[in-house]
């Protein structure tokens, strides 16, 4: 029959599209669930290292902690200039943090941040908002 392989191709190809967009989307996570083990976490003394490479960070996710102030560690690990933004939520009601804007390669700049209350937050790169991910602050 040659309808199979013609179904299989669509569904392949509709998959495929399925998975790249999600991956391409921040959402939040359920209650109670824990960040993924793929985030960037803060170290003992509150420093998240997260870079850039292929117009992508490093990590999909960053993990600090709440009620302190904690520091982004941001290297531009290529030619275009990146840099690293925290804001309330995807819709960017609340900016917390608009990082310096820098071009590498392997530049690295320390972004302080106030501390923030325990919740879940958004950063993106604010010259490619396609580089995207989410902060969760515990």
């Amino acid at each position: 029959m040659r309808p199979r392989p013609l179904l299989f191709a669509v569904l392949t190809l509709a998959v495929a599209l399925a998975a790249c967009s999600a991956s391409a989307e921040w959402t939040p996570l359920p209650a109670g669930a824990e960040p993924p083990a793929a985030c960037a976490r803060a170290d003992a003394d509150g420093v998240i290292e997260i870079s850039a490479d292929q117009l992508r960070f490093s990590a999909p996710c960053m993990v600090a902690p709440a009620d302190q102030d904690f520091v982004v560690r941001f290297t531009n690990n290529e030619s275009p200039p990146h840099n690293v933004a925290i804001y309330s939520d995807r819709a960017k009601g609340t900016t917390y943090l608009d990082g310096e804007i820098i071009t590498g390669p392997d530049r690295t700049i320390d972004y302080t941040v106030a501390a923030l209350a325990a919740g879940e937050y958004y950063f993106d790169c604010t010259v490619h908002p396609d580089m995207k991910g989410a902060l969760y602050v515990r």
